[in-house]
């Protein structure tokens, strides 16, 4: 009877080792898993931040696009006067 009590608590103590030594490479499995979602995390910050700060880069542009357009329409109107003008005088000093 005595052998079979320090047969038990033999297995019962390997057993408890096992189970503890599972929990262990759980826990470091855990601890990995979650430092790959915070550098996944902060990889996603990062690409929104380069996002936010790509889109007023492009609002910036358009907003310049736009002024250069209008500065050529002007440009253009100018041109023509002067074109129209120059022809109309040709025109009008060899009648």
């Amino acid at each position: 009877m005595v052998g079979r009590k320090v047969m038990d608590k033999t297995m019962d103590t390997n057993r408890l080792d096992r189970i503890e030594k599972k929990l262990d490479e759980s826990t470091i499995i855990a601890a990995r898993i979650e430092e790959r979602l915070i550098a996944s995390q902060q990889r996603i910050d990062r690409l929104e931040y380069r996002a936010d700060e790509q889109e007023a880069d492009i609002e910036n542009l358009r907003d310049v696009a736009v002024s250069n357009n209008h500065s050529v329409k002007i440009a253009e109107r100018i041109a023509w006067l002067i074109g129209t003008g120059a022809v109309s005088f040709v025109v009008y000093y060899f009648r």
